[in-house]
């Protein structure tokens, strides 16, 4: 394949990029900003996405940064603990997660493009339509507007992804769910991944080593949602503090509400992931709740079984359907699995709440169905990255 354009310079894109220039003699990575950066505040590395830049020779990097993580607990808002979930052994040290900051990976990640000779980027340059022929049209910071074509065109811009909007992709996003985000000093926190299910939504912290942690709180339901409009961190603080003190602790830690992330996290399905000469990964394709923690890993992962459907393939247009129909109903049942969660973790009923408890909290029985379902999400994904070919591939 001679020619890749991607679009979108975020977490998948540049993965994408680093994946993809094993197949193909060129690849244009086209970004809005003129210094890239990526937004939000951290994420949970699983062992699908570790895999990933394990063959990328990146984990080594990411791990110093980060912060190892071998389980997760559920907690309601009397503290009770639900789930407790640890992390599956995988093999090959992949028995763990890394929560890192968002911008740590990020950087590594841009790093290792601007190492890549045959990775030309476009930085400052935005995409106003995309074509299933394989063409993209983008407006530069001169205001002029120029036409690429390549064999193929990756949608890597996110949730409201220009290439989907534009390139003839049946779409539906949903409205969405809010959160307010952020890093914190905290030299003493737990060494695991905590998350409380309360009638405000949820809150959850993790370690990311480095003397800090990160945190999220909902902030969805009114009394959250209207502290966030009139960003008021006081305000937020007290509505949480009467439902969940420890979340409103880890709040007063924040020095003002600009250290706040308010984000809306929407999910996007799409009929096809594929239009032509146009595909979609990550957030583009497939944005997801957070709950299982899964939106950049599944990311990752689409990269590469794009890239070995674009090995084996005559054609690009036969790659993009192979790689739709492997990767988008084993992503849908992700997606699945986290709206349940984010559905059970915001139950307002103290009727409905005290059900959702009593069987979570019936022996053995949740946390095995934690693990096997941690497992056969995570497994499929080990197994096709550990055997893809595309890594054989000289760089």
């Amino acid at each position: 394949m001679d020619h890749v354009v991607v679009v979108g310079a975020g977490i998948g894109g540049l993965t994408a990029c680093l994946v993809l220039s094993r197949v193909a003699a060129r690849v244009t990575l086209i970004e809005r900003l003129e210094r890239p950066t990526e937004v939000g505040a951290a994420l949970a590395l699983q062992a699908n996405g570790m895999v990933v830049l394990d063959r990328l020779g990146l984990l080594e990097a990411v791990q110093l940064a980060g912060a190892r993580i071998e389980r997760m607990d559920i907690r309601n808002a009397s503290s009770r603990k639900l789930l407790t979930a640890p992390a599956p052994d995988l093999g090959g040290g992949l028995d763990h997660a890394l929560a890192v900051r968002r911008t740590d990976l990020h950087t590594i990640l841009l790093d290792a493009v601007a190492g890549r000779d045959c990775v030309r980027t476009r930085f400052g340059c935005t995409v106003v339509g995309a074509d299933r022929t394989g063409t993209v049209t983008i407006r530069c910071s001169s205001g002029d507007l120029e036409t690429l074509s390549a064999d193929l065109i990756v949608g890597a811009d996110g949730v409201s992804s220009a290439v989907r909007e534009t390139g003839g992709f049946s779409s539906r996003v949903s409205a969405g769910h809010s959160y307010a985000r952020t890093v914190v000093n905290d030299d003493d926190a737990a060494p695991w991944f905590e998350e409380y299910w309360t009638r405000l939504g949820s809150f959850g912290h993790a370690p990311l080593g480095h003397g800090l942690s990160y945190f999220w709180v909902a902030a969805q339901t009114p009394p959250a949602a209207d502290a966030a409009a009139r960003r008021d961190l006081p305000a937020l603080i007290k509505v949480w503090d009467r439902t969940l003190p420890a979340a409103a602790e880890l709040l007063t830690r924040v020095p003002s509400f600009d250290d706040l992330l308010i984000n809306t996290v929407r999910r996007v399905d799409c009929q096809r992931w594929f239009s032509g000469r146009l595909v979609l990964i990550g957030d583009a394709a497939h944005a997801m709740a957070p709950n299982l923690g899964q939106g950049a890993n599944s990311a990752l992962v689409d990269t590469v079984i794009l890239a070995e459907e674009l090995v084996s393939a005559v054609t690009a247009e036969e790659a993009v359907q192979r790689y739709d129909s492997i990767r988008r109903p084993a992503v849908r049942r992700v997606q699945d699995g986290a709206g349940l969660l984010q559905s059970l973790c915001g139950l307002e009923s103290s009727l409905a709440q005290h059900f959702r408890d009593a069987v979570l909290a019936v022996g053995t029985l949740a946390p095995q169905l934690g693990r096997t379902a941690i497992r056969r999400a995570l497994l499929p994904d080990v197994r096709a990255v550990r055997s893809a070919t595309v890594f054989d591939r000289p760089n």
